[in-house]
């Protein structure tokens, strides 16, 4: 037998579990999409060096170089356009929204009038005689949506989307 609270914690700590797994995921989106540059402080606003002020670390954009062609009076040339890879890629943050433990038990109150759960097992009357209850089964399903990415991560998306375009004539 097992306290019925004991067994509702740990799938609770496996849920818990799980999502800061895709946390972690989502915070190497950083690591994927940009590089770590040394912090120069100059390009901050109001910078007025403090020296309680404490390090930041700065990031610069992966980016690739693509010829895109344009037309000009000369007839058509190529022109480089740097792109940053975060606006090439589709961006998701996956998250547990929903999980469903199915199983049959036994239940039963303690001394202490806390429930006690028992799995039920196979209840078969030996070897020679049929088995007429079904064995035990267990149902896990666990529901993981993409949500919309974070509205400040979007946002910074959008931001080099416009630089983009401004790189691109027409």
């Amino acid at each position: 037998m097992i306290n019925l609270d004991a067994l509702v914690s740990a799938v609770h700590l496996s849920v818990t579990k799980a999502n800061q797994a895709l946390q972690n995921e989502n915070q190497e989106l950083i690591s994927r999409f940009f590089d770590e540059v040394p912090s120069n402080n100059s390009g901050r606003l109001g910078s007025a060096e403090s020296p309680a002020e404490p390090e930041r670390t700065a990031y610069r954009p992966k980016y690739v170089t693509i010829e895109y062609p344009t037309d000009t009076p000369d007839g058509l040339q190529t022109l480089a356009v740097d792109v940053p890879l975060l606006t090439l890629v589709p961006v998701a943050s996956p998250r547990v929204s929903e999980v469903k433990f199915k199983t049959h038990l036994e239940v039963n109150v303690n001394e202490t009038n806390a429930l006690e759960v028992s799995f039920v097992g196979n209840k078969s009357g030996g070897l020679f005689k049929a088995d007429k209850n079904p064995n035990h089964m267990a149902e896990l399903e666990i529901i993981i949506n993409a949500d919309e990415p974070p509205e400040g991560l979007r946002k910074l998306i959008e931001g080099y989307d416009r630089a983009l375009r401004a790189q691109i004539p027409g």
